[in-house]
């Protein structure tokens, strides 16, 4: 029995337009793929220009070497390259451009007009596409170089237009684009048109700090240190001085032979570069340029040439970090600047839990406290614990990390089940109730010691405090009932252009948070009002974080990041070696009760250990044992 066949072609029209997916995404790939072929070509001087969002319209200018018709009509044919002639010579690229799939992917979802004209030539010649489909090449009069303009950017695919974002989050990418392509390219001028607004110009001088200078300005570059490397590899760019960083590694910034790439070896490399320069989840500003022989790399891992795989990433890390290391042991920058000390609150590390800074901040708080007047006599308790455990062979307590369950000792480090006293019903149906316990004093100055008729209580003052703090905070933000205040002396940020896209996307999200923020020239902002809970000296660190944030995940709206929440709440706890009155320890014990989870702190640090009446009866040796 004759069966029919379910593997069918697909017509060129549709395999043509599949293949486009893999290649054009968004505004930014027709950005990318065209400034790309600029570049080969030899240009000195890239015009982009974008009315709008660049759906509608994106023109790529250059004086490259001009394409003859001949060579227009096979360039928007799929894999038509001057690039390449085999197999062999996929090993020794040295362009950015070489599978030929650019154009004729363009062109397949939109309608575009090529103008080119070869130096010397008499006549230039437009060819328009529509669809795919080329018209013949028409004689006409147009500079040295090539135009490309591309209108109508998926008009045939609406599908994909569903998946693009807002004009000024499209904008702000292709912004970024040209950012990076700038920086890789010092010696070519490159210019960004929006509407009737230059918003990015270089002069093509061949000098990176020069590139740098015009697109974030002298502070950042007065922040940023050079790194030359002549040994194994070829590497050179600009790192930040420690007291420069980031939340994110937006702003990690790799070229391997002039291609700007994305790697998470190197962003790893770079990490270890810094270990124990910068705090917990801070991250320095890197634009390296990594000259490696083309046979080392592959850059053909994926369809946008943005990922790379090296063939011997040992090398390239011991180099790498021996370039980065070097200089930064320079003895110019062995230690922080007068002028970054105290001010500047974009360039500060922040004082997050965990980081050199925080513990700083902490123990001077400690030893402040240490001189308070002591209203809660150091109870006998702490006398009789002290006996208990000092001479035990048992190892020290731990905490279950059960958020539904009564804290006890951690039974795999006392011993086995059978020396374990717990009322497993009690541990499953019973949340504690931190109100009904009994006040017998504080330990230390640390930890309170409480109790009922089930056992003996010691609570971290410092940890339940930050958990009470925490989540009435995260109330008051998802509730949106933050208030802002106005600062007396309004913060300066300087941000990319791609940063200040963005803070305009977000704008009114930011007003509900509490931040009050107004243009001031260029890409220069200022921080009027804060939320209320913030700390002034934090407040620009935190904007930062938060539009970071939403550059690297993509999220239309902002959200306050955890770890924001919990430093504020662990910079307004009570400390350690803080003195409680007896109140203070019963407010505290209230609060707790209100608490979702009031079992740790923020951190997911135990803030309460039990230490049940069963085992103390055992430690004794009562009970029947």
């Amino acid at each position: 029995m004759d069966q029919q066949t379910k593997v069918k072609i697909l017509d060129p029209k549709t395999a043509n337009q599949i293949a486009a997916g893999e290649v054009v995404e968004r505004p930014l790939s027709v950005v990318k793929e065209l400034v790309e072929n600029a570049i080969d070509s030899g240009a000195g001087r890239i015009d982009v220009k974008i009315p709008g969002s660049g759906i509608h319209k994106i023109q790529v200018s250059d004086n490259g070497c001009g394409m003859i018709p001949e060579d227009m009509l096979q360039a928007v044919k799929r894999h038509a390259t001057s690039k390449i002639r085999t197999l062999e010579d996929l090993d020794m690229l040295s362009t950015l451009g070489f599978r030929g799939e650019a154009l004729p992917a363009i062109a397949a979802v939109s309608r575009m007009t090529i103008t080119s004209r070869v130096p010397g030539n008499i006549s230039a010649y437009t060819l328009k596409i529509e669809g795919g489909q080329a018209e013949i090449p028409q004689e006409i009069g147009a500079p040295d170089g090539t135009t490309v303009v591309v209108e109508d950017l998926f008009y045939n695919t609406p599908a994909r237009k569903k998946f693009l974002k807002s004009d000024t989050w499209e904008m702000g990418l292709i912004h970024e684009l040209m950012e990076k392509m700038a920086i890789s390219h010092p010696e070519i001028a490159f210019s960004l048109t929006q509407g009737s607004k230059i918003t990015l110009k270089t002069n093509g001088s061949n000098q990176l700090a020069q590139v740098v200078l015009s697109l974030y300005g002298k502070d950042l570059l007065s922040n940023m240190i050079k790194v030359e490397w002549l040994q194994d590899l070829i590497i050179n760019g600009l790192v930040s001085l420690p007291d420069l960083n980031r939340s994110t590694r937006q702003h990690y910034d790799f070229f391997i032979n002039g291609r700007w790439v994305k790697s998470k070896e190197l962003a790893a490399i770079v990490d270890e570069a810094y270990h124990t320069l910068l705090p917990h989840k801070r991250y320095p500003l890197v634009m390296l340029f990594l000259q490696i022989h083309p046979s080392q790399i592959d850059v053909n891992v994926h369809p946008t040439k943005m990922e790379v795989k090296f063939k011997d990433i040992k090398t390239v890390k011991g180099t790498l970090l021996s370039a980065i290391s070097a200089a930064l042991r320079k003895k110019e920058v062995a230690a922080p600047r007068l002028g970054n000390l105290g001010g500047g609150g974009q360039n500060r590390p922040v004082n997050t839990p965990g980081s050199d800074a925080y513990h700083i901040e902490e123990k001077s708080a400690r030893n402040s406290a240490a001189n308070s007047s002591l209203t809660i006599k150091e109870p006998l308790i702490g006398d009789l614990l002290q006996s208990l455990y000092q001479n035990s062979t048992s190892p020290a307590y731990d905490v279950r990390h059960d958020q539904n369950a009564v804290l006890s000792p951690d039974a795999g480090l006392i011993g086995s089940d059978a020396e374990i006293a717990l009322d497993e019903k009690t541990a499953k149906d019973e949340q504690i109730r931190f109100s009904s316990l009994q006040v017998l004093g504080q330990l230390g100055g640390s930890y309170i010691a409480v109790y009922n008729e089930e056992g003996l209580y010691l609570i971290d003052q410092h940890a339940a405090h930050e958990r009470i703090l925490y989540e009435k905070l995260k109330k008051r933000v998802l509730a949106e009932n933050v208030k802002s205040h106005m600062l007396a002396m309004p913060l300066t940020l300087n941000l990319t252009q791609r940063e200040k896209l963005c803070l305009v996307d977000m704008i009114l999200d930011l007003h509900k948070l509490g931040f009050i923020v107004e243009e001031f020239g260029n890409n220069t902002v200022l921080l009027r009002g804060v939320p209320d809970w913030v700390q002034n000296s934090a407040a620009d660190d935190l904007l930062l974080s938060l539009i970071e944030d939403m550059l690297e995940t993509g999220q239309t709206n902002p959200y306050l990041r955890e770890e924001e929440l919990f430093m504020n709440a662990c910079k307004k706890a009570v400390k350690a070696n803080m003195r409680l009155q007896e109140s203070d320890i019963i407010n505290l014990l209230a609060e707790l009760d209100h608490c979702q989870n009031p079992l740790t702190c923020p951190h997911g640090r135990p803030l309460i250990i039990k230490i049940t009446l069963s085992e103390i009866r055992r430690r004794f040796l009562r009970g029947g044992i």
